[in-house]
């Protein structure tokens, strides 16, 4: 089943810093049970942005990768 739909920029853009959110976030909970769903949520997230064909390459970073300041 092919999704037809596609993102508008605004929504594609909110994605996007959602994912950058979630991923802060789980680079720095120490909580298990919510470290678990973010990782899933940031898994769900990844594989529906794949779909509408948006570049994560920018975006992506495992969870728990430390950036560089």
């Amino acid at each position: 089943m092919t999704n037809v739909s596609l993102l508008t920029p605004e929504q594609e853009r909110c994605l996007l810093d959602g994912y950058t959110t979630l991923t802060g976030l789980a680079e720095t909970c120490r909580v298990p049970s919510v470290s678990a769903a973010l990782r899933g949520a940031l898994a769900e997230l990844r594989v529906a942005l794949d779909g509408q064909g948006v570049e994560l390459e920018d975006y992506y970073r495992p969870a728990g990768a430390a950036t560089k300041v």
